[in-house]
This record gives C-alpha cells, structure tokens and sequence, in this order.
C-alpha cells in the first residue's frame, strides 16, 4: 500500500469528521502510539483492487465523536460508537473513491478491538501503518486513528474510469452540477392532477424513516437520510454507487 494512498485516505477522513461536526478538523502526526482497547473498521475492495484496510479508532476519541454527534448528553452506547465509524468510514470512502482511480472501496466489518497495535511491534511495523490524530472544535480527546493493511490498486483500474469520462475529468472536476434530492415519487391520473389546489395532499408512498435519493443529471448517485445541518435541510449519505456510474453520470450532464 502507497504512502500517498495511506494520506489521501487520513486526507478523506479527516474531512468527514469536520463535515459530521459541521467545522474544520486537522490531523496531525500522533506522537505516542495509541494504548488500550478500541474499534477497528475493515475495509475491502470491490472493483479495482484487492487486499484490506483495517482503521483502528482509539476508544477515548470514538467514544467523544460518536458523543459529539449525540442529541443527549449521556455516554453512547458501543452500538452508537460503531454506527458512528462505519458512517464516518462510508463518507470517506464516497470522496474517496472518485479520486483513487476508479477503485471501488467497501466497510465490510466494524469490530470491537482489544488491544491496538502498538508502534514498537506488530502491524504498525510490519505493514507501513500510518498512525494520526484527528483534532476538531468540540471533540475532546482527539481522535486517534492508525491505519494498516495490505491494499493493492491494480492496473487496469484507471481504464474504464478515464473511458467513462472521455479523458475529461480533470477539466471538469472545479465545474458545479446541479444536484437533486429526491424525496419520493408517484403517479396521478390526470383527472387528479387537475383537482390539485392549495390544501392537498400527495402521497409519496414513502415511509419517513426510508432513504432519499441524490441524483445528478436524472440518476442517482447515492442515498442517505435527511437531517439538520446550520438550520438547513441536508442529506447524510449512506450509499454510493460505483465510481463508473458516477463517471456516466458527469459524461451525460456534459454530453
């Protein structure tokens, strides 16, 4: 595994523990070696790649994000903690993976860890492990992260993603889309359609709790719940379709 592929992704997740946070997080090179027991969130490849990335959390600052991020003031559960790093893993690995060459990444586990790998021995020396500390206005203590593994980028994955965008997508990256959140839909007679005044009501045939589609160019790039972010309506994803359908999706808004 590439040191600038180890950064690109501390790069990545460093930026969704602001955006869960609503602030600006800095990471930071860890001076000590995380001690004690945590979590630790495996990630595999789907396309693209091959091997894993095990995220190692210390359970001093996961348990202070996932608190952070709590309505109430009691201390979360395990269940919330985990809940918490494998959404805050799925938002990196969304950014992620347009800028990996097309590699499509997956959490595929989220565990409770005993003891993390300390930095005299172990994973942190055998496999290039790269340990940080996540910072943010409001997360106190720091989040201690290490991240390890045996991950491979293979060859051909740049080729349908490059293809897909017609070699394009460095022009393009600083462009703006618009961008549609899609609450529901449904179909009307017409009859029904001409009785619509001020007063009705459109069933959606959709449950509340059920997730909205994001689409780009009348395709859905990914789902997520809606939720309250700086007094606006906002989306926190959940899922994300692979890189080459978001590449289709970029070559039909530019076609």
């Amino acid at each position: 595994m590439t040191q600038e592929f180890m950064n690109g992704f501390v790069a990545e997740l460093t930026r969704a523990v602001g955006a869960l946070l609503n602030t600006t997080a800095t990471p930071i090179e860890a001076r000590t070696a995380a001690a004690g027991d945590g979590f630790v969130v495996t990630i595999a490849a789907r396309e693209g790649g091959r091997g894993e990335l095990r995220v190692y959390f210390a359970r001093a600052g996961a348990e202070a994000l996932a608190k952070a991020l709590g309505t109430a003031p009691l201390e979360p559960s395990e269940a919330k903690v985990v809940q918490c790093l494998k959404e805050l893993c799925g938002q990196a690995i969304a950014a992620f993976d347009i800028s990996s060459s097309g590699m499509s990444l997956a959490v595929v586990l989220v565990a409770l860890s005993p003891e993390l790998p300390g930095a005299s021995g172990g994973v942190l020396a055998t496999s290039g492990a790269v340990q940080v500390e996540i910072s943010a206005q409001g997360l106190e203590p720091a989040l201690q992260v290490l991240l390890a593994g045996d991950f491979e980028i293979t060859a051909s994955a740049a080729a349908p993603f490059e293809a897909a965008t017609g070699g394009t997508l460095d022009v393009i990256m600083d462009l703006d889309l618009p961008l549609v959140v899609r609450f529901g839909r449904t179909e009307l007679p017409l009859r029904m359609l001409t009785a619509l005044g001020p007063g009705s009501v459109i069933d959606l045939g959709r449950a509340p709790d059920e997730p909205v589609d994001v689409l780009i160019s009348n395709r859905v790039v990914a789902r997520g719940e809606v939720v309250i972010v700086a007094g606006n309506y906002g989306v926190r994803v959940h899922d994300v379709v692979s890189p080459a359908e978001r590449a289709r999706s970029l070559e039909a808004e530019f076609a």
